[in-house]
């Protein structure tokens, strides 16, 4: 039965790409995506590990999001295992670039080859890891099976998976069951997605509520003097009101454009930063700019600032939580198209910086009710967008009153990475 579950995977894998492929043709040709990443998706490039000594404990997460999930993880598994190596895959361009920032004391940095068996089988014997990690949904039958043949334990942590998925997975139990029994331990970000996970197909005895890693991230933090430098550097004078945008995804620029033109007649000292989510979208964005005939001007051409530009256009990765730092409000991105689902709203918290996000945080359905309850941010449809800026940025006091409770609430959710190392540690166990 197993042989013909992996074969009937297998053939679905293949049938999917074949409709894939002209998408993913037009990406690669028109946008440049997939350049540095395709050849190892393809499980070309792997590091040289066959003589590795060292027990390998591979992570994946998938993009930037989950990566930074991690980290606080991965430093805890290092130190209570110094012997041990960590390898921490990546999907993503993106993802790739931050495991490098944030996780430099990893061993190895490489992307999850596609997993087709051919070319997974034997990146995973060559790797011969003796854990697995998984973050948040990235479910790949042919990785953990083969990870679990050559004799890794497996784990899932920040898990969350959507409704809709779970619905698909229910339909298939032959399927699910055999893959989610895969896991040794499966750690929830909620009791939402574990009873999600459980009408999935996941074993409900291997399932634990540890909360969610990003609370635990550690957020660099900029002096005051770092602060002045940077809002100097970019053209903001101590009269101007900033107002970042961030991980904005298509058509959301053109609503924020949009409605930046009525707001600014009210507060014509409105700063904006806007940073999109994928870097292949900066051209894009910097054309709806220029059409719009907003005056703007791009991160990477700073240097040619006047500082009466009314928006500065990041073309660079890795600048979000430092342009939070540099505002006075936030507005989080994903939020206003269905197609997304949100991003994390508590980054701009982190930094005492109140939040304004859309309709659309299906992903994200615990942290809205996080901010919610704390007042430290607010959720608003397109029609009140423009309202709830100017009621805020024309008020000092309200902004730094829920700025300070968003501070309050990122104190109180701090936890999860040491609920996670304790679920884990029978498996952690067994490596030492």
């Amino acid at each position: 039965m197993n042989l013909i579950i992996a074969a009937f995977y297998e053939m679905s894998l293949w049938i999917i790409a074949l409709f894939a492929m002209p998408k993913f043709a037009y990406n690669y040709l028109v946008h440049r995506k997939y350049r540095k990443s395709l050849l190892d998706r393809f499980g070309f490039n792997l590091p040289d590990i066959k003589n590795h000594k060292a027990p390998i404990i591979w992570i994946h997460a998938v993009s930037m999001g989950e990566t930074k999930a991690v980290v606080s993880l991965a430093r805890e598994i290092k130190r209570l295992i110094p012997s041990c190596a960590i390898m921490i895959s990546s999907t993503t361009e993106t993802g790739h670039a931050e495991a490098k920032r944030s996780l430099p004391f990893a061993d190895y940095h490489v992307y999850l080859p596609f997993d087709f068996n051919g070319i997974i089988k034997r990146i995973v014997k060559q790797v011969s890891p003796k854990m697995v990690i998984l973050c948040e949904s990235d479910f790949w039958y042919n990785f953990l099976r083969n990870s679990k043949m050559q004799g890794a334990s497996i784990a899932l942590v920040n898990g969350k998976i959507s409704k809709r998925s779970a619905n698909r997975f229910s339909k298939a139990p032959f399927f699910s069951k055999r893959m989610f029994n895969l896991f040794n331990t499966m750690c929830t970000q909620n009791i939402y997605y574990e009873e999600l996970l459980a009408a999935a197909g996941a074993p409900a005895d291997r399932l634990f509520v540890t909360g969610n890693l990003k609370f635990d991230d550690d957020y660099p933090q900029l002096n005051a003097e770092e602060v002045k430098q940077w809002r100097q550097k970019l053209g903001i004078s101590p009269n101007h009101i900033v107002l970042t945008i961030g991980s904005t995804h298509n058509p959301e620029e053109q609503l924020f454009i949009n409605t930046l033109r009525e707001v600014w007649k009210k507060v014509p000292q409105l700063k904006v930063i806007i940073v999109p989510r994928h870097p292949e979208r900066f051209k894009t964005v910097g054309t709806l700019l220029e059409n719009g005939r907003i005056n703007w001007i791009a991160f990477t051409d700073i240097a040619r600032s006047t500082g009466k530009e009314q928006v500065i256009l990041i073309d660079a990765m890795g600048m979000l939580r430092m342009c939070y730092q540099l505002s006075d409000l936030s507005i989080v991105g994903g939020s206003f198209t269905d197609k997304v689902g949100g991003h994390n709203i508590l980054e701009p918290c982190w930094y005492g910086k109140p939040v304004l996000f859309g309709p659309h945080m299906d992903t994200q359905r615990e942290l809205v009710d996080l901010v919610n309850q704390a007042y430290a941010g607010e959720q608003v449809t397109e029609k009140e967008l423009q309202y709830a800026l100017e009621r805020l940025l024309l008020n000092e006091n309200q902004l730094h009153k829920i700025g300070q409770q968003g501070l309050a609430l990122i104190r109180q959710l701090k936890g999860s990475t040491q609920r996670t190392v304790d679920a884990l540690k029978p498996l952690l166990n067994q490596i030492k």
